[in-house]
């Protein structure tokens, strides 16, 4: 029963990542043009924070997966590959929640005031650029989490 479920928690935190995704895909990636159009429109704040809105709904959904995983932990005392598993789905749904705050920063420094967002300041980076190479990081270590749970799911 513990690996079944196991398996459940790990497809939520996939589909979790592809709704994050999405969100970062419309702002860095070919979607992007969806805001182009908004700016056209006049409506980018609003998109800047309908996806604010929709990032904290994801860090919300995240906060309960990470605490279905802690009590499936706390519930089982499992060795082996299925404690791995655990740990590393934990350490993954962590990782994605700090990723998606770090978007989420983003996307708020965008709303208020973007074109004072992405200005240099005095020591000729922006904000915006400072975030982003901040959520970088956080991208860079969030794939190399999924990386491994992805060997492990595909051995489990």
């Amino acid at each position: 029963m513990t690996r079944g479920r196991l398996i459940d928690l790990g497809c939520q935190a996939a589909d979790l990542h592809h709704r994050y995704h999405e969100i970062h895909s419309a702002l860095f990636g070919a979607a992007s043009f969806r805001l182009i159009v908004d700016a056209l429109r006049g409506q980018r704040r609003r998109a800047y924070k309908e996806c604010a809105q929709t990032l904290q709904g994801l860090r919300e959904e995240l906060a309960i997966l990470e605490g279905h995983i802690t009590g499936l932990a706390q519930a089982d005392a499992a060795k082996g590959v299925d404690r791995e598993m655990r740990q590393v789905l934990l350490e993954y749904t962590r990782s994605l929640t700090q990723t998606v705050a770090g978007l989420a920063t983003i996307f708020a420094g965008l709303g208020q005031d973007e074109s004072a967002y992405r200005d240099p300041g005095p020591e000729s980076r922006s904000r915006f650029t400072e975030d982003k190479l901040q959520y970088d990081h956080l991208l860079s270590q969030l794939e190399r989490l999924g990386t491994r749970l992805n060997r492990l799911f595909s051995n489990y």
